[in-house]
């Protein structure tokens, strides 16, 4: 499986992940359904930029690979000194 692939699926599972638990934690204190979904789909939302963000990230366009690049020489940077 490629990291593009692998890093996507991650995020798109804790995404998930975080909605069900922001959902059945409303809904457990006395939230009812009409009430939530707004705030479930906003966090969906958002979290599929995330995701979409993430396959973008990892992808081969280059300024993608730019930004590869600047995260990486800034973390070499940092583990130098």
């Amino acid at each position: 499986m490629s990291n593009r692939l692998k890093r996507t699926l991650v995020s798109a599972a804790r995404g998930a992940a975080m909605v069900f638990v922001l959902a059945a934690f409303w809904m457990s204190r006395g939230a009812s359904s009409a009430a939530v979904l707004p705030w479930a789909l906003g966090f969906a939302a958002m979290f599929a930029a995330i995701t979409w963000y993430t396959w973008w990230f990892y992808g081969d366009s280059p300024k993608a690979l730019a930004l590869q690049a600047k995260a990486e020489a800034k973390k070499a940077q940092r583990l130098g000194q």
